[in-house]
């Protein structure tokens, strides 16, 4: 094997180990990325401690479920918009969400939310 061979197969290693290492930072990567969005779903962590901030949250007539987590991420009541709209398909009240307009805090994890937004009095309101 001459020098010009040997060099040829040292960089051809040298490129399938730079290959397999990129591959498995991205596969790492992203099995942290699935698992902290898994963990955020079931986890239902409130935003803030405490008594948290009041905000008034208007559901209009046929506002989809993303939209609506896309409104909360926006006041500040929940983190993820996309975390939000997988725990209320996976919940229990899954599309029972009223239109109304509601009193949130930040102190109230999805689930009480949810709650929140899916019950109505006799009288039509929260």
């Amino acid at each position: 094997m001459n020098a010009k061979q040997f060099l040829g197969a040292i960089s051809a290693m040298i490129l399938k180990i730079a290959l397999a290492v990129v591959i498995i930072v991205v596969v790492f990567r992203l099995a942290v990325s699935a698992y902290d969005f898994g963990y955020q779903v079931f986890a239902d962590i409130p935003v803030s401690s405490g008594e948290g901030r009041i905000v008034n949250v208007v559901v209009s007539e046929g506002q989809s479920s993303l939209e609506l987590a896309k409104l909360l991420e926006q006041k500040g009541l929940i983190n993820n918009a996309y975390v939000f709209y997988i725990q209320e398909r996976l919940s229990d009240y899954k599309d029972m969400i009223q239109p109304g307009v509601y009193e949130l805090s930040t102190a109230m994890n999805s689930e009480e939310m949810l709650e929140a937004l899916c019950s109505v009095d006799e009288d039509g309101e929260e």
